[in-house]
């Protein structure tokens, strides 16, 4: 009987999760409560993907965190990779990172790609030249040898960079070729330049001297962020995230571009404008994974602020002849008391000419270069609205332009409001 009633609840996770992929959430919907009703640990898992998004119902992350707990606890792997976000994040759940990696890990010992992955790049996040560079190099040689494409760009990237092992350009080209063929975004670029590195050599495997356990490691403390310029209430910070970061960044966003909104100062909707002619996209929840986290956390701390008080990050190209025309990124919600008081863009690539940012009442123009970040004030210490940081995106000439953004609130930022 035991056997019988577990065959009829994977066919109606197998029923929800096909309705789903149609986006008929409402099918899904019915489907997954009566099998999170019976602890059905995939009906919990996509349940909580759900609610976590909002898709078809109100967001709640509180009950997603539930659903992935007690989805974990049976031991499903993608309900503890999904915790584990969570956990770093604090969303719907006490922040705790040991505790997210501790999920990460038992994920990953089960195979789980993403998790494996995610290993990697917190053990990128340790010292550079340990037993930890070598871990994260074998955490992506996994996830990618697993078939998972994000990895095989990192772990590509870090046969290139010669990040926890001697440096092998012709191994990269493989990695880059592979997730040229998956279709990452920055893999075909990436290619051209192993090959160019190989000078036509052989592929080859460039596998770690030896294995290491899989344990967690503290993430190490942020060097403090010291401007390299800094103008009145603007500064920049040269290498403000690394090459891995930034290419996840846009490989993760570059699928999810649509043409770019402003917002309205009246109501606060988006709405089309012409003074801005870019694309971007905009992390749900369920998309801040670990790599997210650890720029996220980068970027508060030139912020000075708490990523908690950050909007969801945005991550915008700008091509030929786009631009921002000149703007202010100031904003209050009267309804909620709260004001958008500070604004930290990264630039994710070099940019062949043009798409500079320009403060024409500071008499100030920003170079892009790729890592570098740029913060400003929105407003005084009075909360009141700096004219000074009017600012534009200037057109890019020739190739293209990448920036992740946050804007900061003067408190925690209500992701479901």
């Amino acid at each position: 009987m035991g056997e019988q009633r577990a065959k009829a609840a994977q066919r109606q996770f197998q029923e929800a999760a096909a309705a789903f992929s149609r986006r008929q959430y409402a099918q899904a919907l019915a489907l997954l409560e009566r099998g999170a009703a019976e602890s059905e640990p995939q009906s919990q898992n996509l349940l909580g993907v759900m609610l976590l998004n909002g898709m078809g119902l109100t967001a709640d992350p509180r009950r997603a965190a539930d659903l992935f707990e007690a989805a974990a606890q049976a031991d499903l792997r993608e309900a503890r990779y999904n915790l584990a976000n969570l956990k770093f994040h604090g969303l719907g759940t006490a922040s705790d990172e040991l505790g997210a990696q501790q999920q990460l890990l038992a994920s990953a010992r089960a195979g789980h790609r993403p998790a494996l992955r995610a290993l990697g790049f917190i053990y990128r996040a340790a010292a550079a030249e340990s037993d930890w560079a070598r871990l994260s190099m074998q955490c992506f040689r996994q996830a990618a040898e697993a078939g998972d494409p994000l990895a095989l760009h990192a772990y590509g990237l870090s046969l290139l960079q010669g990040h926890g092992a001697s440096a092998d350009p012709a191994a990269a080209v493989s990695c880059f070729a592979a997730a040229a063929r998956a279709g990452v975004y920055l893999a075909p670029l990436r290619l051209a330049q192993a090959q160019a590195a190989a000078g036509g050599t052989a592929s080859a495997s460039a596998a770690p001297e030896r294995v290491l356990p899989l344990e967690a490691c503290e993430l190490s403390a942020l060097p403090p962020a010291v401007p390299a310029r800094e103008v009145a209430f603007m500064s920049e910070h040269r290498a403000a995230l690394d090459a891995h970061l930034q290419d996840h960044l846009i490989n993760v966003a570059a699928p999810q571009l649509m043409p770019s909104n402003v917002v309205d100062p009246e109501t606060g909707a988006a709405m089309k404008s012409e003074l801005r002619t870019s694309h971007s996209m905009h992390f749900q929840p369920s998309m801040y994974d670990v790599a997210v986290f650890l720029a996220l956390r980068r970027i508060a701390r030139i912020a000075g602020l708490p990523a908690s008080h950050a909007e969801p990050l945005g991550v915008l190209r700008y091509g030929p002849g786009q631009e921002y025309r000149p703007h202010y990124d100031y904003y209050s919600d009267d309804r909620h008391q709260a004001q958008r008081i500070s604004t930290v863009f990264v630039y994710l690539n070099d940019v062949e000419e043009g798409g500079g940012t320009d403060f024409p009442r500071l008499g100030v123009k920003v170079d892009p270069e790729q890592g570098k970040a740029v913060r400003f004030l929105n407003c005084d210490a009075a909360g009141q609205p700096n004219p000074e940081t009017l600012h534009a995106g200037l057109p890019v000439i020739r190739g293209e332009k990448w920036l992740a953004t946050l804007w900061f609130w003067d408190r925690p930022f209500d992701w479901f409001r």
